[in-house]
C-alpha cells in the first residue's frame, strides 16, 4: 500500500486564526490551502490504493509496469526504475520480486555483461494493463468531471505555481 499522509483532523479555519495569535509567522490562508491540497491528496492516494487493490495490484507494483510500457521493447535495470518511479533500488526488488512471482515481468541477464540484469514486460503484464488503464483513466475522468476544461488548464496553472515555492519549502 503506498504511504499517505492521513490528514483527517485538520485545524480548521478558527483553530488557525487562534493559531496565528499565538505564532504570528503563521500565514492562516496559506496553511489552510495547504492542508486542503494535502487533505485532497491523501483521499486521492487512499482511492487509488483501493482501485488498484480491486486489480490486484499495488500502486508501486502499477508504477513498474506503467514505467515499463512507457519504454516498448526496451528492457529497463532495477537501478534504472528505482529512479524513473523514485523509489529505493531495495523497494523495486521488493517490488519486482512480486510481479516476476505473477509473470507479469521477467529479469533477464545483460549479453554484454552478465552481472547486469534488465527487466523486461511479459504479456501477461501487458494484458493486465489493458484491462486495468482505460478502467484507471475513467476514474481520474470522474473525479475531474466537476470541473471545466478551462478550469482544470486554471488548476493545473496553479498548481506550477506552488510548485515553484518548494525550493523555499524545503530549505525550510
Amino acid at each position: 500500500m503506498a504511504p499517505t499522509f492521513l490528514l483527517k483532523n485538520l485545524p480548521t479555519r478558527k483553530e488557525l486564526k487562534f493559531l496565528s495569535g499565538k505564532y504570528r509567522s503563521i500565514d492562516v490562508s496559506a496553511a489552510e490551502t495547504y492542508m486542503t491540497l494535502l487533505g485532497l491528496a491523501d483521499d486521492i492516494l487512499l482511492a487509488t490504493d483501493s482501485h488498484m487493490a480491486r486489480h490486484g495490484i499495488s500502486q508501486g507494483r502499477m508504477r513498474v509496469l506503467s514505467q515499463l510500457l512507457r519504454s516498448p521493447g526496451t528492457a529497463l535495470s532495477p537501478c534504472a526504475l528505482a529512479e524513473k518511479i523514485g523509489v529505493s533500488r531495495a523497494t523495486v526488488t521488493g517490488l519486482l520480486d512480486g510481479l516476476e512471482r505473477k509473470g507479469l515481468v521477467r529479469r533477464e541477464r545483460s549479453p554484454q555483461d552478465r552481472r547486469s540484469v534488465r527487466i523486461r514486460l511479459l504479456p501477461e503484464g501487458r494484458r493486465l494493463l489493458d484491462r486495468l488503464l482505460p478502467d484507471r483513466f475513467r476514474c481520474i475522468a470522474k473525479l475531474m468531471a466537476p470541473l471545466s476544461e478551462r478550469q482544470r488548464g486554471e488548476l493545473r496553472r496553479l498548481l506550477m505555481k506552488v510548485s515553484f515555492g518548494l525550493p523555499a519549502y524545503r530549505e525550510g
